[in-house]
């Protein structure tokens, strides 16, 4: 009887854990006159905001642009930037976890992505939930 509960006891603890783990996020799009901009947020295990970023050149020759800073900015976080990027061919810049946060940003956040450089542009982000 008592490995009978053990085995209950450790299959809810289980579906307890996979219940409040929500691996989703948001992403927040916006679109100015030379880039579109994409800030896409998921979470850790532990609950923990990871913020990712893509920009999208709309001009000809991508490869050619440096971008010296771009910037992320809400009421809801602090903001964060990151120094001198490239392009790839098709110009676009994508990082990967490049920011942390200790709680969640909320879908209703108005980001403003701000990129630096020949191209400069303030873009408006926004998510559709």
């Amino acid at each position: 009887m008592k490995k009978i509960s053990m085995y209950v006891f450790i299959i809810c603890l289980i579906l307890l854990l996979v219940s409040c783990q929500n691996n989703s996020g948001f992403t927040f799009k916006g679109e100015g006159e030379n880039w579109n901009g994409e800030l896409i947020t998921k979470y850790d295990f532990f609950g923990k905001e990871i913020q990712s970023v893509k920009i999208t050149y709309k001009g000809e020759k991508p490869e050619k642009l440096i971008i010296p800073n771009l910037s992320v900015e809400s009421p809801d976080f602090l903001g964060w930037g990151i120094g001198e990027i490239e392009l790839d061919k098709k110009g676009i810049y994508y990082g990967e976890d490049v920011f942390e946060l200790e709680t969640k940003t909320p879908s209703s956040s108005k980001i403003t992505l701000t990129i630096e450089g020949e191209e400069s542009e303030n873009i408006t982000l926004s998510s559709n939930s």
